[in-house]
């Protein structure tokens, strides 16, 4: 047995069920937050600013994860990510300008080593399993990844759930009290078409807010006292600045500079399902208390996905996932843009998420199996690349939703899905035709040996 087997985990299956659940209890709240932010803090725009000020530090911790990484520790950057979320939660109580902003930046800057924290973790995990349960390394990914982001996608049902339930509680919820001259596409952030919500009762928010801090308690000590360490793959440790090359020498790889439009097209895409669907058409049209039941349907839908995706992959093959992956979502965004929302046509409200449901639960798992295996030997330079360029999806669609219609927005994420996808096939295209070339050259090798032997 080598050496990259003796670091393996030992309990893999284990493992990415105590990972799961820390992820679940911990975005249980985030998410939600997210979802309502729009809504919650409208004015001059806090809440939508306070996402973008998350993506954009985002970014640059995504850049520098990799290296945060290997000084600190994967399970260390859980850690300390879990107590950063436990502080953005608190600062939700009192939400200025002087709370929310200064740790919506901290939570970004610590949302890179998490992300990629979570890439090692399941990778080094799915190599454990492939061989104790002798099975190829994409059946293994998908397996362990659809069940990661099964659970994942329960935050939004869970959390969804309870912040409806909770806020149908508060007296301020009428959606016929909205000030708005229109819902949906023709959303624009002017005086003359924005739309504005009703706000629901402070002691209700706080209700809802203080569960979200119990669940960042609870998947803080799940990861403290039950997630074991993640063994390093190299005994030398490189420093900071050779950790920052690599990661920008990993971005100049041609596969990862064509596969950068399209993780930047799927998080603009659910950057707009998470905050101008639940604000410009939920809201505006139903009232924010029904923002959490729709958006539990959109959760329930894709944890459901995920699952049978992550089974389904060893037999359908990537390529074809994510042609249907794309199609869900160019369908989504025209719909987006043609509808004329209205209180009348509720089944629309429920189909609509559960159509970008089938896109994420595609991307997620599959985008983590694609960088597994496509960048293997830089892997944690890949990983950081690609929520980096996540990263700057959800930061542009934030602060774009500030000073642009949101008509204009959609044909900006029509037009990325479109490239993103060539993108993704020219990257496939240059995998393949690498690996013939290894499978060549290991022929050659293989026969020069023969002849040698002769």
């Amino acid at each position: 047995m080598d050496d990259n087997e003796n670091r393996l985990p030992e309990r893999p299956l284990r493992d990415t069920l105590v990972l799961s659940f820390a992820f679940m209890a911990i975005f249980t709240s985030y998410m939600t937050i997210q979802s309502l932010q729009s809504s919650l803090n409208q004015e001059a725009a806090l809440g939508i600013i306070s996402l973008a000020c998350v993506y954009g530090a985002f970014v640059v911790s995504g850049i520098s994860a990799a290296s945060c990484i290997k000084i600190v520790g994967a399970k260390r950057s859980l850690v300390i990510g879990w107590v950063v979320h436990t502080l953005y939660v608190a600062s939700n109580f009192y939400p200025t300008w002087g709370t929310l902003i200064p740790s919506s930046i901290l939570l970004g800057g610590v949302t890179g080593p998490i992300w990629t924290s979570l890439g090692l973790y399941l990778a080094a995990n799915s190599d454990a399993y492939s061989r104790i349960k002798n099975e190829g390394m994409h059946s293994a990914l998908s397996k362990l990844n659809g069940i990661f982001f099964m659970c994942m996608e329960l935050t939004h049902v869970i959390g969804n759930l309870i912040s409806s339930s909770v806020l149908r509680q508060s007296s301020n919820i009428d959606n016929a009290n909205n000030v708005t001259k229109t819902c949906g596409a023709e959303d624009c952030p002017v005086a003359a078409n924005h739309t504005i919500i009703e706000q629901p009762d402070k002691n209700v928010v706080y209700i809802l807010l203080g569960f979200f801090l119990l669940c960042d308690i609870f998947g803080l000590c799940l990861t403290v006292f039950l997630l074991p360490n993640l063994k390093s793959r190299k005994s030398n440790q490189q420093t900071l600045l050779k950790s920052l090359v690599s990661c920008c020498t990993t971005l100049a790889d041609k596969k990862v500079m064509l596969l950068i439009p399209l993780f930047f097209s799927q998080s603009m895409n659910q950057g707009l399902l998470l905050t101008e669907f639940t604000k410009a058409y939920i809201s505006c049209s139903l009232g924010v208390s029904m923002v959490g039941f729709i958006m539990a349907c959109y959760g329930g839908s894709t944890a459901i996905f995920a699952i049978l995706i992550g089974y389904l992959a060893q037999y359908t093959g990537r390529y074809f996932l994510f042609v249907v992956a794309m199609c869900a979502d160019m369908t989504m965004l025209l719909v987006f843009y043609f509808w004329k929302p209205n209180e009348h046509q509720l089944y629309l409200f429920f189909i609509i998420p559960c159509i970008g449901a089938l896109s994420e639960a595609i991307y997620q798992a599959q985008f983590n199996s694609l960088v597994s295996i496509l960048f293997k030997e830089k892997i944690d330079s890949a990983f950081a690349n690609y929520y980096t360029a996540k990263a700057l999806g959800y930061t542009a669609t934030f602060i774009t939703g500030v000073f642009m219609c949101l008509r204009i927005r959609l044909i900006i994420a029509v037009t990325l899905v479109v490239i993103g996808f060539l993108g993704y096939v020219g990257s496939e295209f240059l995998y393949s035709k690498t690996k013939l070339l290894q499978n060549r050259k290991d022929d050659n090798y293989a026969s020069s040996d023969e002849q040698m032997g002769l």
